[in-house]
């Protein structure tokens, strides 16, 4: 499929992936037990949820951890929060601007000491022999092996009165097919489907990979995980070892990050170029060209979502999907009334 957005593609980042790709193991070190595992955490105004939160990795069975808090221009008092767990592992580094969770985390990892990180969220927890299992598995794997990461388990943030609406669902999905050790590079792909919160990895395939792109607000998460599969392969631990809280639908915030459409306009538009520039076959990228369209359409480019569909239709012709979007880019007023019709009541 031909180039759609030139100067959105990260040619640097694809280029520090193809020269320094190996670096990882010819100079890695090798992990014993014991050695000290650094934890990023990055955090915009979660103070009251730090103690829940960060407290799970000070209650780690795994004792020799650094737990770095990337304070992202919080506007709440993040430093009494971590003052009260009374923890010297924890240290907090404030960032001077307001970056995101993927610029946070390279603050954190260029501060790291460990040879090996792991990543945790501010509002997730994780069970208390989470890093202690994860190290046992990496000595476990052969050095092809750059890290590990586990399943999670999403549940919905609910009270008794809107318990019956809430759920809970594991990532990745249990039923889907995929391989979930080993190079899982192909399968990313497809789908975002390792939760980077859950990684333990290499700091120096973290650097060779390129970090996280830090012009993307969501995604971004998708975009390294396609880029460090690449350099070698990861271990799965089953047994869901990590939590993440999920607000119900209808309590969602239309502004959070995960939620805006030109966050998510931009990011597909950014990480499908790079793919496009990675040799990823027409079907595959098609897919991700139409949820690209998808989100064009939302905030009013529809003459640069027909663009897209249309280089999808010219290479996958028989795509019903493409030429029905295609055809509602022609009217967007009724894609957006459509749209409106498929929301749940609240």
């Amino acid at each position: 499929m031909p180039d759609l957005r030139p100067e959105l593609h990260d040619f640097l980042t694809l280029a520090r992936l193809t020269g320094m790709q190996g670096a990882h193991q010819q100079g890695g070190t090798k992990l014993h037990y014991g050695d000290l595992i650094s934890i990023i955490v990055p955090a915009f105004n979660r103070a009251d949820r730090i103690g829940r939160s960060v407290g799970s990795l000070c209650c780690q069975s795994y004792r020799n951890i650094e737990i770095i808090l990337v304070d992202d221009c919080s506007t709440d008092d993040l430093p009494a929060a971590v003052a009260a767990l009374n923890d010297p592992r924890v240290r907090i580094i404030r960032r001077a601007t307001n970056g995101g969770a993927g610029a946070a985390r390279n603050t954190g990892v260029a501060a790291a000491k460990s040879d090996w990180i792991a990543f945790h969220d501010s509002d997730d927890i994780c069970v208390f022999d989470r890093i202690e299992r994860q190290v046992h598995a990496l000595l476990a794997l052969p050095p092809t092996h750059v890290g590990v990461y586990s399943s999670s388990l999403f549940y919905s943030q609910a009270t008794e009165q809107t318990f019956a609406q809430a759920d809970a669902f594991l990532k990745p999905h249990p039923y889907e097919k995929r391989a979930l050790s080993g190079d899982a590079y192909p399968d990313t792909v497809l789908m975002n489907f390792i939760n980077v919160p859950t990684m333990m990895l290499r700091k120096s395939a973290f650097v060779a990979a390129g970090g996280f792109d830090e012009r993307l607000r969501n995604n971004e998460d998708w975009d390294f995980t396609l880029r460090v599969t690449r350099l070698g392969h990861f271990g799965f631990l089953p047994e869901p070892l990590y939590l993440t809280v999920r607000q119900l639908p209808k309590d969602a915030v239309a502004g959070h990050i995960s939620m805006n459409d030109h966050y998510s306009a931009r990011s597909f538009v950014t990480v499908t170029g790079k793919l496009r520039h990675a040799g990823v076959p027409d079907a595959t990228l098609g897919t991700h060209y139409i949820a690209a369209a998808r989100y064009l359409m939302r905030i009013g480019k529809p003459a640069l979502a027909s663009r897209y569909l249309g280089h999808v239709v010219t290479a996958t012709p028989l795509s019903l999907a493409a030429w029905r979007l295609m055809l509602l880019c022609r009217v967007p007023k009724l894609y957006a009334w459509l749209r409106r019709m498929r929301r749940p009541a609240a």
